[in-house]
């Protein structure tokens, strides 16, 4: 066992480039090995470089086709114009000779995970003593902060150790899985993939940036949802401009009288595309060298070059930020256009329904918020949905402060379309239970509520035969409306 003396002066190095190459020689030659590899290794796990792009060539040709060998992982590297950097064709020919001594991939692959938990704790540990040499932390947020990393990196340990095979209840009783904490306490869990979804100008971009703000300095979102700790979070830009996204996080920064955080990252107008490797594989690797909490992605429909009405060419690109949350830890927002509504009939479509694109994209979505706007300037009713927590959909405004600051404000619960129409309508028969024989206008204004509004709700109303109509004497076509004796003795909804 390596003491941290041992580590510190260089005694044991925190990597084995024999093991490494031998751990992939071994998955050339197991085909039937992958699942458990992909299970135990993950690209960071290498210390060189050359060994984490041969491993993510030979995981993607794997899940493209199901097998890989030396001709099919040349190929992927070359068009992926990485044969040459690996060291070519003969640098593959090596690992698989190297392997075909004994090859033993349990043994490789828990040299290499072992190496990378070292350099983890490594990292970890340079990381605190810089922030106490610089003294602009604490001793208990030092302590706060190293402990969340260490347990961190004993939860990718614990998850990166289960084997990809059935288990009993009771097997999974006895080691049961660590439970994921909350980034933002109801809305968003730690390596969660999900959405921002709106409609054009309604806010979303302004939103996910003051959300990003308060997870980076750790303080409550909206002084209302709970951050777990000070999280590192990246905004990948592709629709705003460098200027647009510096001045709102100036606003933002003022409203709240913090400076511009250190831990907060933006990625801005880079071209970065999630389906073309050569502008998002610098990325990963700069990602996975930060161990970043939270990433939001804006906006989707600039961020790859395929169709979204085709369920074949988007579930890869849902597929590669899944791979991106495994291998990497990070949970993922992706800011995303919601579907323009139809000219015929009402949309029934609440949230995640809404999104455009293939209906997979609701499904796939663990944790997400879907914003619609309310009257007056930028306010927005936020819904939240969730396969972890139940949170009422809330409203939020935007608010003008001096010297051009601005703060996003928690305006509390919004009731739901369900909710809001059920208590209208029991407002109408309340007011039918006064006095009956009223016009639709009567009761409009008794309720406040436009007169259109109410003859819908009395249109429901009748049909569950709360309601009935006669019509005025003197009007023949007026209607005067009354409780019947359904209506009389309950609410019938």
């Amino acid at each position: 066992m390596a003491t941290l003396a041992d580590l510190l002066t260089s005694k044991i190095p925190p990597h084995s480039l024999e093991a490494e190459r031998a751990a992939l020689g071994a998955l050339l030659l197991e085909q039937e090995a992958w699942p458990r590899g992909l299970e135990i290794l993950c690209p960071t796990d290498f210390y060189k470089e050359s060994h984490r792009k041969i491993f993510t060539a030979m995981a993607r040709t794997v899940e493209a086709s199901g097998a890989v060998d030396i001709v099919t992982l040349s190929e992927a590297l070359h068009q992926a114009d990485q044969l040459e950097e690996i060291g070519g064709p003969a640098a593959l020919g090596q690992l698989v000779e190297e392997a075909a001594i004994l090859p033993n991939l349990d043994q490789y692959a828990a040299i290499v995970r072992e190496k990378a938990k070292l350099r983890d704790l490594i990292r970890i540990g340079t990381e605190i003593i810089g922030r106490a040499y610089e003294n602009s932390h604490g001793p208990a947020e030092l302590f706060a902060l190293a402990q969340a990393q260490l347990e961190a990196l004993g939860h990718d340990a614990a998850r990166a150790g289960r084997a990809r095979l059935p288990v009993t209840l009771a097997q999974l009783a006895a080691a049961p899985p660590i439970e994921p904490r909350w980034l933002v306490e109801g809305l968003l869990l730690e390596a969660a993939n999900g959405w921002i979804g709106a409609g054009a100008k309604v806010g979303k971009s302004y939103l996910a940036l003051d959300l990003l703000l308060a997870c980076c300095l750790g303080v409550p979102w909206l002084d209302h949802f709970a951050i777990a700790r000070p999280l590192t979070v990246v905004l990948v830009e592709e629709e705003d401009s460098a200027w647009r996204v510096y001045q709102r996080a100036t606003r933002l920064c003022a409203g709240r009288g913090v400076a511009m955080p250190e831990r907060f990252h933006v990625h801005i107008r880079t071209g970065l595309q999630l389906d073309d490797p050569a502008t998002l594989n610098p990325f990963l690797r700069w990602l996975g060298a930060q161990h970043v909490d939270l990433v939001v992605w804006d906006v989707f429909n600039k961020l790859h070059t395929k169709d979204e009405k085709r369920p074949d060419q988007m579930l890869p690109i849902l597929k590669r930020v899944d791979r991106i949350r495994d291998e990497l830890g990070c949970a993922n927002l992706i800011a995303h256009h919601s579907r323009k509504p139809g000219t015929h009939g009402p949309d029934l479509a609440s949230g995640g329904q809404k999104l455009r694109g293939p209906s997979e994209f609701w499904g796939w979505s663990e944790n997400s918020l879907y914003l619609s706007p309310l009257t007056g300037k930028g306010t927005v009713r936020v819904e939240p949905e969730s396969k972890d927590a139940i949170v009422e959909p809330f409203k939020a405004h935007l608010e003008d402060l001096d010297d051009g600051a601005r703060r996003w404000v928690y305006d509390g619960v919004v009731q739901s379309k369900t909710a809001q129409a059920e208590a209208t309508r029991a407002a109408i028969v309340e007011a039918l239970r006064d006095r009956p024989q009223q016009t639709a206008s009567q009761v409009a204004e008794a309720v406040g509520l436009s007169e259109k509004q109410v003859k819908r709700h009395l249109k429901t109303l009748r049909e569950d035969d709360a309601v009935a109509y006669d019509t005025a004497p003197d009007r023949a076509h007026t209607r005067l409306w009354s409780l019947t004796e359904r209506g009389h003795d309950a609410v019938p909804f």
